[in-house]
């Protein structure tokens, strides 16, 4: 092996340390990322499926409150027609 032949054997070689660096450092990058989208999905998950502080709790939450509120909604406009229609009998007759 002459000299030129040993000066391109060390410019490949630090080409391939290099490569092999920026492979690790990329492989770094992508487990960091990795990891911060698995705590936003895991956030996320708690935020939305939580049974008793999620979006799911609210909106059961929310349904139970419209189905008691229709009850009452029910009553109170057959009692103001029931009002409404002893008015119109009293005036007509």
């Amino acid at each position: 092996m002459n000299q030129a032949d040993r000066k391109e054997f060390d410019i490949i070689h630090t080409k391939i340390d290099t490569i092999k660096e920026d492979i690790e450092r990329m492989n770094q990058d992508i487990n960091n990322a990795h990891q911060k989208t698995d705590e936003n999905l895991k956030f996320i998950k708690e935020s939305l499926f939580n049974p008793h502080e999620g979006l799911w709790a609210e909106t059961k939450l929310n349904t139970q409150f419209r189905e008691d509120t229709k009850k009452w909604r029910t009553m109170i406009t057959s009692a103001l027609v029931a009002v409404f229609g002893k008015w119109v009998y009293d005036i007509l007759g």
